[in-house]
């Protein structure tokens, strides 16, 4: 009788981060956070298979039920829904988080866009038990640096009723996922436009206590909770920002699309960091341009901050113009611990572009996609203003470099974020340093870009360097 059953597995994959400060010790392991993720292997049977999943292309709108224990008895899941995805001839769900430690998987349903189960992993004892090798709870470990596959076992459930399966009822059928779509900015007036969008925590509330976190990225989420209340309320979160609340009806959720998400907006004024802001003069201020065609010559009293690539007509040759600057970041306290780091740069006539030369995004590089621009680089090795040329211009690395891409702009500056630069990859302590170099990139491209630099004439128009930190208590 066992052919009778269809066996579909889902894995379990965790990634586990290192070094949670909420670390638990069970068992004398440690315990960290990791990622779940459910893959759902379809039966070979087509004709079958296809009557109870349907069309591919209708997949999204399918859902797992799951519910998880602790070995206490304690609910880590609980009927949590999970959109599944097509993924080959597989499924696979949206990841959720889950802890290192010993579990017990209670509650496992494929549920189709009309809300009914169509499969569903009998418990123990009941009538259905005898149909498969491993009826639920079914017990799993999940380890730290370590891949955990679980393999339950489902059968169709057709005419079957709840209690052949060991369920009270399903206790599907009246929930319906909803849908919606939204996006993070950061509502900063002075960055105007482009909408700068960001990651940040979202958790939604439903009226009967549901609640699930999500991770926005800096798009278009398209987000799925469970439906059934008509007020949903909203706690966003971003490091450095204070918590935003909000709600939402049922119908405002479900009015978004993909061309008209939800806009959730951090203001700028809620940025509860410590603020330290540089903007040195022509005495103070320590910057110099560097020039190719000049290779010896010192320009530490020049008046633009610029990494170029013009014709010098005279010579019928092209000009390659890179900048460096240093702030001094002294005026922080000893016990600063840096967490965001923005340089603001202005210009007094714009430096046109071919926009036919750029693609805007430079995560989007790659050996087969060209990206002209600038970037910003690390100084490692220390260089005097006064003394710097071409020729024993300071080294610089390309690790964490910061990608500016040409813009236009109903403004005469950019705000760029330069966090990475002054941060170093393991801790956030305020990290000395020796400055940035301004360069084009990935080769010399006419004609560049040109800011005023510490030496400009009018001193709103100066680079600035804004610091956000906390204290160390």
């Amino acid at each position: 009788m066992k052919t009778l059953f269809r066996s579909i597995q889902f894995t379990l994959i965790v990634l586990a981060v290192v070094g949670v400060s909420s670390c638990e010790e069970r068992n004398g392991e440690n315990t960290g956070v990791g990622e779940a993720e459910f893959i759902l292997n379809l039966p070979d049977d087509p004709g079958q298979t296809k009557s109870a999943i349907g069309d591919s292309t209708e997949v999204a709108s399918y859902h797992l039920l799951v519910s998880v224990e602790d070995m206490n008895g304690n609910q880590v899941l609980n009927d949590e829904l999970i959109p599944i995805y097509q993924f080959g001839t597989s499924f696979v769900s949206e990841n959720i988080e889950l802890r290192t430690g010993e579990f017990k998987l209670t509650k496992f349903m494929v549920i189709n866009p009309s809300g009914r189960v169509i499969y569903a992993a009998p418990l123990v004892g009941s009538p259905l038990t005898y149909l498969v090798d491993k009826p639920l709870p079914l017990h799993f470990k999940i380890n730290a640096d370590q891949v955990t596959s679980i393999k339950p076992e489902v059968l169709p459930v057709n005419s079957y009723t709840p209690d052949q399966f060991g369920y009270v009822n399903f206790g599907i059928q009246v929930i319906e996922p909803l849908h919606f779509y939204a996006i993070c900015i950061l509502d900063n007036p002075l960055l105007m436009t482009p909408t700068r969008l960001t990651q940040a925590k979202l958790t939604v509330y439903a009226d009967n206590n549901w609640h699930y976190s999500f991770k926005l990225e800096a798009r278009v989420n398209h987000l799925v909770i469970r439906g059934g209340s008509d007020i949903y309320y909203f706690v966003l979160e971003k490091e450095g920002f204070l918590p935003q609340r909000m709600q939402f009806t049922a119908r405002q959720l479900k009015a978004t699309s993909p061309e008209n998400p939800l806009v959730l907006k951090i203001p700028w004024s809620s940025n509860e960091y410590k603020r330290l802001v540089l903007q040195p003069g022509p005495e103070d201020g320590k910057d110099a341009m560097i020039s190719n065609l000049e290779p010896d010559t010192n320009f530490g009293d020049h008046k633009y901050f610029e990494a170029t690539f013009l014709s010098e007509s005279p010579l019928t040759v092209m000009r390659s113009n890179r900048s460096l600057i240093w702030f001094d970041k002294n005026q922080l306290p000893k016990s600063a611990i840096i967490k965001r780091v923005f340089l603001r740069l202005s210009y007094d006539l714009p430096v046109p572009w071919d926009t036919t030369l750029f693609i805007t995004d430079p995560a989007l590089s790659s050996t087969n996609i060209i990206w002209y621009g600038a970037v910003l680089q690390k100084v490692v090795e220390p260089w005097e203003e006064e003394k710097v040329t071409w020729n024993n211009s300071p080294l610089s690395i390309a690790e964490n470099q910061i990608y500016i891409s040409p813009f236009i702009r109903n403004v005469n500056f950019i705000d760029v974020d330069v966090t990475r630069l002054f941060v170093p990859s393991v801790s956030t302590s305020a990290v000395s340093g020796y400055g940035m170099l301004f360069k084009l990139y990935p080769t010399e491209m006419f004609p560049g870009f040109r800011f005023a630099s510490s030496d400009y004439t009018v001193d709103y128009m100066r680079p600035r360097l804004t610091i956000y930190y906390t204290l160390d208590q």
